[in-house]
């Protein structure tokens, strides 16, 4: 019983003395602070794609730059902290540096909850998520505990050349960002994201989407764009953008399947619009496009052809598609091959 009241003293000790004096003020700037670090890491890494980054998606994809990712999405937070907690002492605002690890852990809840909101549970490596908050956690404490015992943050010149190790971290990164990870267990997750949000639409769309076609790959291809569109803009999204239109009565792109439209409509009725869109550019396919030699892959050729009038001609958005419509097709419909798809 003592024991456990020591332990309890020690918890309330450590929440005491890290938010004495820490005011409202200071956690409003710091909460918004970590918000503005969320989208930037976001942007950097859409930047970053090229020499490695792994944004999520529905395809799978090689980690071809593992050490890059693990150093990228761990330390990018510290960085942002240290940039934080030495403009605040150069302008002479140091108060505004108390507790400021809590940026980091602020950063961390957001990424959860926005994974939460977005539908992406099931296509999260939790494990690998776990790991890389409570890395990026504990160096921000260590840092911020270093910063605390220095009077001046941004080193002299002297110092910087002193850091030979750095030589050494940068040999290492090297040889880590060759290894090769396995991607079995990315494949299953995604797989189990796609297959579950196709029970979900199907539960909720089937009787306006079967009133639609006669043939299985339409269908199957419908809810293939449907999922790619949701995960896009998931409902919080598409929430903001419906208050976007009414606030600017604008062209948005509304509804889950993301229709362009100057009126407002909701799910429902973009689904009766997109699947006439995919109606009408099928039957312009077979009519401008169609060639012998695409009798052997009719499906293939279709579906880039009405993916990239969908979206734009868009290869990354059309190879997508087809992920997710090879998965739902083997699963839901008996890997249909039917090759007379002419409405």
């Amino acid at each position: 019983m003592s024991n456990i009241y020591f332990q309890h003293q020690i918890i309330f000790s450590l929440i005491t003395s890290i938010f004495n004096n820490y005011t409202i003020d200071i956690a409003i700037l710091q909460i918004f602070l970590s918000i503005i670090l969320f989208f930037s890491i976001n942007w950097l890494g859409e930047k970053s794609i090229s020499v490695g980054y792994m944004q999520l998606s529905l395809t799978i994809k090689e980690d071809t730059a593992p050490a890059f990712n693990l150093l990228f999405k761990v330390i990018s937070p510290i960085v942002f902290l240290i940039l934080c907690a030495c403009l605040f002492q150069e302008v002479g605002l140091d108060n505004y540096n108390k507790n400021c690890f809590l940026i980091v852990i602020y950063y961390w809840i957001i990424r959860f909850l926005y994974i939460l909101t977005t539908n992406r549970i099931t296509l999260t490596n939790w494990s690998i998520f776990l790991l890389y908050a409570s890395i990026s956690i504990t160096l921000s404490v260590f840092i911020y505990n270093i910063l605390q015992k220095v009077d001046k943050i941004l080193p002299n010149p002297q110092a910087l050349l002193d850091q030979l190790w750095i030589l050494i971290i940068i040999f290492l990164y090297s040889i880590f960002n060759k290894l090769q990870l396995s991607k079995e267990g990315t494949k299953k997750r995604k797989i189990k994201y796609i297959e579950s949000r196709y029970k979900k639409f199907h539960y909720e769309y089937n009787k306006i989407i079967i009133s639609q076609f006669k043939k299985p790959f339409y269908e199957a291809l419908t809810y293939s764009i449907m999922i790619y569109e949701d995960f896009n803009r998931p409902a919080i999204i598409r929430y903001l953008e419906f208050a976007s239109f009414f606030i600017t009565k604008k062209t948005h792109t509304l509804g889950i399947m993301q229709i362009k439209t100057n009126k407002f409509i909701n799910d429902e009725e973009s689904i009766k619009l997109a699947t006439n869109k995919i109606l009408l550019d099928s039957r312009e396919f077979f009519r401008t496009e169609f060639k012998d030699y695409m009798k052997n892959n009719i499906q293939y050729y279709l579906i880039s052809y009405i993916t990239n009038k969908y979206n734009g001609g868009d290869y990354n958005y059309s190879n997508e598609i087809h992920f997710i419509y090879n998965i739902i097709n083997e699963k839901f419909y008996g890997n249909n091959s039917d090759n007379n798809l002419i409405i």
